[in-house]
């Protein structure tokens, strides 16, 4: 029997056992198979350890040698369950009033409370918790690039101060000067100007509905759940991050107080995207360097036909990817399709923006609850997920520089070709 099929076995012995074990008394038959599904538990679980073993050890062997091997030193919390769906089950059979030793174990150990009926939540185990959020962050294309903060038990915001600068023609630092002076001759005084910045956590909540049947089957269920959520949160953080209006979710970098708008060309058509277009897009950068281009698919598409004017002809200057995994390229910086943007001639169907200066907070906790009671008469059970998270821009205005009427963000959008 394959590792799967025997935490499948696992998951479903204790069901049974632990359905014997809440009866006030047992037959001899029952007290039978008690002992006996107790052994075979037992044998399955130095099985199951044997072959985690043989695993770790191929998997160690196909490694490259001079990769570096981290171990976890000091778990800080228990683990009791192998698998989401084997404590999702825990949390069913709590709605119904039997509360298992592992999820006492892992409500203790994470502040919960395991005295609640039906409609009462229950924490996921951490390391299914966790690995919902951190999967979701390597899959995405936004969520890797934004700079990210976990807010750890007990606090509910992030707090920071920051540098309020909009004219870097005079001053620095929102402020600072120097100046030449002669001897013995004094100066005006300066000084930073500073800012204190609080982003809260919002709450980003989803439901699942597993059949009788589904739920039987732990090793797909636990499967479909952890990578439906995984692009679920994904997909619900990256929309925000581009388009989100900051009520009660993140603010995104569309809607940003210091989002620079390049006008269209005089006399462009709609829906078309120009070199000069993306020429000015590339230089109100705040940050060159740190850019990339963000852009809606069928803006991407555009660009096959993009030309730089000369004379009567043109030259190429989109760069499309020449092996697999690369990514198309322009002014040297890497292009990134989003659906997320505006559609093609909109503004914000293609920008220029440095990631670096969004602020990303999330819980690595994901907080679930369960119901039998929701679809009671259709035999599926409820369970409820909610991660907290929220974002928002590190700048909130737009910079002004010495000698030049344009202003600079690291947040650069074409303004709609209608």
């Amino acid at each position: 029997m394959n590792l799967e099929k025997l935490l499948a076995r696992q998951s479903a012995l204790l069901v049974d056992m632990r359905a014997l074990a809440d009866k006030a008394t047992l037959s001899d038959e029952e007290a039978t198979s008690f002992d006996n599904m107790e052994k075979e538990y037992d044998s399955n679980e130095k099985q199951i350890e044997r072959l985690q073993n043989l695993a770790s050890r191929e998997a160690k062997d196909k490694a490259p040698v001079n990769k570096p091997v981290v171990e976890a030193i000091n778990e800080p919390l228990p683990k009791p369950y192998k698998n989401l769906t084997e404590q999702l089950r825990d949390i069913k059979l709590a709605a119904q009033g039997q509360i298992s030793d592992n999820l006492r174990t892992v409500q203790n150990a994470m502040g919960g409370n395991v005295a609640v009926g039906s409609d009462g939540g229950f924490a996921v185990q951490t390391d299914f918790a966790g690995l919902m959020m951190a999967s979701a962050a390597m899959a995405g294309d936004i969520l890797p690039r934004v700079d990210s903060y976990e807010v750890k038990d007990g606090s509910n915001a992030v707090k920071w101060v920051d540098i309020e600068e909009e004219d870097v023609s005079t001053s620095v630092f929102g402020g600072v000067r120097v100046y030449w002076a002669s001897e013995a001759a004094t100066v005006a005084k300066s000084q930073p100007t500073l800012k204190e910045k609080e982003l809260k956590l919002e709450k980003l909540m989803g439901f699942a509905y597993a059949t009788y049947e589904l739920d039987s089957d732990s090793s797909f269920i636990d499967t479909l759940y952890t990578r439906a959520f995984e692009t679920a949160i994904t997909r619900s953080l990256e929309s925000a991050i581009c388009s989100g209006d900051g009520i009660g979710k993140p603010l995104g970098l569309l809607n940003s107080p210091a989002l620079v708008a390049v006008a269209k060309e005089a006399g462009q058509g709609a829906g078309t995207i120009l070199w000069e277009n993306l020429s000015k897009m590339y230089n109100r950068a705040r940050d060159k360097s740190k850019g990339v281009w963000l852009m809606h698919p069928d803006s991407h598409e555009q660009l096959d036909f993009l030309s730089f004017p000369v004379g009567t002809g043109g030259v190429p200057v989109y760069l499309p990817a020449t092996q697999a995994g690369q990514l198309d390229s322009l002014r040297g910086r890497a292009i990134v399709e989003c659906d997320h943007c505006s559609a093609l001639g909109t503004q914000g169907d293609i920008n220029f923006v440095d990631f670096s200066q969004y602020m990303l907070a999330y819980k690595g906790g994901v907080d679930a609850a369960t119901s039998i009671h929701v679809q009671f008469l259709t035999a599926e059970n409820c369970f409820r997920f909610i991660f907290r998270a929220n974002g928002m821009p590190k700048v909130s205005k737009k910079l002004t520089i010495k000698n030049s009427p344009n202003q600079r963000s690291p947040f650069v959008s074409l303004a709609t070709r209608a």
